[in-house]
């Protein structure tokens, strides 16, 4: 009697975490789909993000040149060249 309870125990034991890992399972791969999502996207803002910072370093470049520089500091700041008579040598 006790070994016939016993062994209907173990067997619904073991119907139980059947049913529970079954469950547990579902969830991890719902998990897993919704992290794929998330790092698809994640994915595509630094694609994104690498893009616009070529575009920026690009941008920078080409308002750093010498030429750009120069041209702003003679029409703008109407800045020249000193002469040889205001340029003062300073030695050591």
């Amino acid at each position: 009697m006790i070994f016939l309870w016993l062994k209907r125990f173990f067997v619904l034991c073991l119907l139980l975490s059947c049913f529970v890992s079954s469950l547990a399972l579902i969830w991890v791969r719902h998990e897993n789909r919704l992290l794929f999502i998330e790092l698809q996207k994640l994915q595509q803002q630094n694609d994104n993000l690498s893009e616009t910072w070529g575009r920026l370093q690009l941008e920078q470049s080409s308002w750093a040149q010498h030429q750009r520089i120069e041209r702003i500091a003679r029409e703008q700041l109407q800045m020249t060249f000193p002469t040889p008579q205001q340029t003062i040598v300073i030695k050591p």
